[in-house]
């Protein structure tokens, strides 16, 4: 029989093994108010792309500064370095496919990440399509399409649009890659996407002829670009990849699906953009998308419980 310490115990380590998908879900939320600090920096001269490798560089000081505080024992596995490099190149993607087609294009096409995320864990890491994964994408499917009114097309095919989709892709690959890796140092991961970020992003800007910002716009967007790299950009990049150390790629990029929902909110109450009843209820479609992603597997894993 089992003691009620025994029980208490066991709820600790239930309760701590839910702490990533926590993460993942506050990260997720933070990230859909990624716009607003971009649009801060864009306000301030640094237009486009410029403004996301902006933001970028502005993290760098505090990601510096945590890294060498406290050395990390060992060597970077070379799978660590190249899953932070693919991260990298996804956030910049997705920065500069928002603003190189329509963000309605650009979320979507970028949300095929889970399709991605399952097909690589299926193909390289044992893992067998289970009847709540289509249950998932669908459920997903259904909440991005009702949130943006249907209007979805291929008409007209842009460069941005490949970008979104090549961010999806990077994340997912970088997702799993990082979770493949073992215990490695969330502090070399995200200087190593940061910096993949800033390379990736002026080398984008470069090729688009993209122009390059004066010295003067510069230095007067430098204290807003430190400063939303520090606060913001910064915090969530380090705890989305901590999340994403330990829960599966699908899983997590499931659950950074909530992104849409806060991005949704934020921009109707800022922005003055209407938001109605197909909105609200493809947010909770969502959300429930991410939760038969997460509860149902754990529900199959828990004792006595057999899944088909």
């Amino acid at each position: 029989m089992r003691t009620r310490s025994g029980e208490c115990g066991g709820d600790t380590v239930q309760t701590r093994a839910t702490y990533p998908i926590w993460i993942a879900l506050a990260s997720a939320i933070l990230w859909g108010l990624w716009w607003i600090p971009i649009r801060a920096i864009e306000a301030s001269g640094l237009t486009g792309i410029w403004a996301s490798v902006a933001m970028n560089v502005g993290a760098m000081p505090l990601l510096l500064i945590v890294f060498f505080v406290r050395s990390w024992p060992g060597p970077t596995p070379l799978r660590s370095v190249l899953g932070a490099c693919f991260v990298g190149g996804a956030v910049m993607l997705y920065g500069a496919a928002i603003t190189e087609t329509t963000v309605v294009r650009a979320v979507l096409l970028f949300y095929l990440a889970p399709a991605w995320s399952v097909a690589i864990e299926c193909l390289f890491f044992g893992r067998r399509f289970r009847w709540f994964n289509a249950l998932a994408f669908a459920i997903a499917l259904a909440g991005v399409v009702l949130i943006f009114g249907g209007r979805i097309d291929v008409g007209g095919w842009a460069i941005g649009d490949t970008m979104a989709i090549g961010s999806g892709i990077s994340w997912s690959i970088g997702a799993s890659l990082i979770f493949s890796s073992g215990r490695i140092s969330v502090r070399r991961l995200a200087l190593y996407a940061c910096a993949t970020a800033i390379a990736i992003g002026s080398l984008t800007a470069l090729l688009l002829a993209v122009p390059i910002p004066g010295a003067r716009v510069i230095v007067g967007s430098g204290s807003l670009a430190v400063g939303s790299g520090t606060i913001y950009f910064a915090p969530v990049l380090l705890a989305t990849l901590w999340a994403a150390r330990v829960l599966t790629p699908a899983t997590i990029t499931f659950l950074l699906t909530a992104e849409i929902i806060s991005g949704v909110v934020s921009s109707a109450l800022l922005l003055d953009e209407p938001v109605g009843l197909k909105e609200f209820v493809g947010a909770a479609l969502i959300a429930a998308a991410a939760l038969v992603e997460v509860l149902i597997p754990a529900k199959l894993r828990a004792p006595g419980v057999h899944g088909g």
